[in-house]
């Protein structure tokens, strides 16, 4: 019996070729080759990225760190990998790395195990381990001046809890010094990295601890904070779910002026609030809709709906009626400018018709409303006039069709 693994392997990596990058050096180790020779050929040798997000979620979740390394090594990872993303590898405790030691090309390995745009918090803690990455970590970054490492990516349940006992942030600090001591320069107005108001390369504090500073996650060009583009503000920002930094070239980044935070167009998109004109996340929209429907594109955020200006309600139903057609229908809520109340039409109707509404200026605004109910109700019995007139007509006719049916059978 021939298996696959007997087939030449000039064969196989034909095959392998018509295979997405990750598949292809999953498919090389999965052939168990004995020679790195062979696997590297089938693997092929174009390994600028390897993103484990090309393969398939539930396939990725199972694999393990002796998949991880067998990948690796099949593709020379140390003397051709640049990018490496362990997207969705939630079972691995990062000791697969191990090929990745001393490398001198790396230049960004993302571990939060999730994909382009997606919260870095797990609903299960990971087994990625501080003791098993960070030896492999320290042997890239050792290389001093020869190192290539520019963008690091850690899990959440690293960066959760600031402990500056910790292994890990001792690790920041040694990073926080290899990229400090690189005097790099921002890509737009050529000032020096760190700036003035990040004085790290890392976010070493509690906030967004353990974060890059000035690097876009995409180019990895770096930024400073106070350069700004002309239609979004600052050139490069930190997305507040992906927690991911992206200059303007490569996402857009909105801050919401309500909560404070910002997102990229990729993780939550950002609208303009129909009344104060600010963008706001779709996180701090509320719920409230207008009971009309008529506004159903417009957005409000959180303070406008607060503070009475998208929004006004009726104090007996609680309905609520957006500010346009309180304006400008006259079943909405109005204010009543003699008792101070606020009530829908329908609301102001019933209590004036029930005799427990005694105010003046509430039965002004509840005349148009009758007269308007009045008119509707006579174009609707008018309607029903008509239908009538048109049934009967029809009735009529089908009983004079019926007699002269039964006068023509009569004389047969």
């Amino acid at each position: 019996m021939m298996y696959l693994s007997d087939l030449p392997t000039g064969a196989l990596a034909h095959v392998s070729s018509f295979l997405a990058a990750s598949s292809r050096a999953l498919f090389a180790v999965a052939l168990d080759y004995r020679d790195v020779d062979s696997s590297s050929a089938i693997a092929g040798d174009d390994w600028d990225v390897l993103d484990f997000g090309d393969i398939e979620k539930d396939l990725a979740a199972k694999l393990s760190d002796e998949d991880i390394r067998g990948v690796l090594l099949a593709i020379d990872a140390v003397n051709n990998l640049k990018k490496l993303r362990l997207t969705n590898c939630i079972h691995v405790t990062g000791i697969g790395l191990e090929p990745l030691w001393g490398s001198t090309i790396i230049e960004q390995i993302d571990l939060s195990l999730v994909g382009d745009h997606e919260s870095p918090k797990l609903n299960q803690e990971p087994p990625i381990s501080c003791a098993e990455v960070i030896p492999i970590l320290d042997s890239i970054i050792q290389r001093g001046v020869d190192c290539s490492l520019e963008y690091l990516q850690f899990p959440f349940e690293w960066r959760k809890e600031r402990n500056t006992e910790s292994d890990f942030h001792a690790f920041l600090t040694r990073y926080n010094e290899l990229l400090c001591s690189r005097a790099d320069v921002c890509l737009k107005c050529s000032c020096n990295l760190p700036g003035i108001y990040h004085n790290h390369a890392l976010q070493m504090d509690e906030f967004d601890y353990g974060t890059q500073n000035y690097t876009c996650y995409d180019c990895m060009n770096k930024y400073c904070y106070e350069c700004e583009d002309d239609l979004f503000g600052c050139y490069i920002s930190l997305c507040h779910r992906c927690e991911k930094s992206y200059c303007a070239h490569c996402q857009t980044v909105n801050y919401c002026t309500c909560c404070g935070f910002s997102y990229c167009v990729g993780c939550i998109d950002s609208k303009q609030c129909s009344q104060c004109e600010e963008n706001t996340c779709l996180d701090c929209v509320p719920g409230v809709r207008c009971r009309n429907t008529c506004c159903a594109d417009k957005i409000s955020c959180i303070p406008c709906v607060e503070n009475g200006d998208a929004f006004s309600r009726c104090d007996s139903c609680n309905e609520a009626y957006c500010v346009d057609c309180c304006d400008s229908d006259i079943h909405a809520v109005k204010f009543c400018d003699v008792c101070k109340d606020l009530h829908c039409g329908q609301c102001r109707v019933k209590e004036c018709k029930e005799g427990s509404c005694s105010c003046a200026g509430c039965y002004q605004l509840a005349f148009p409303v009758i007269l308007e109910d009045k008119e509707r109700v006579q174009s609707e019995m008018d309607e029903l006039r008509s239908e009538y007139r048109e049934q009967r007509n029809e009735i009529n006719e089908l009983k004079r069709k019926v007699k002269d049916l039964t006068g023509e059978l009569a004389e047969e």
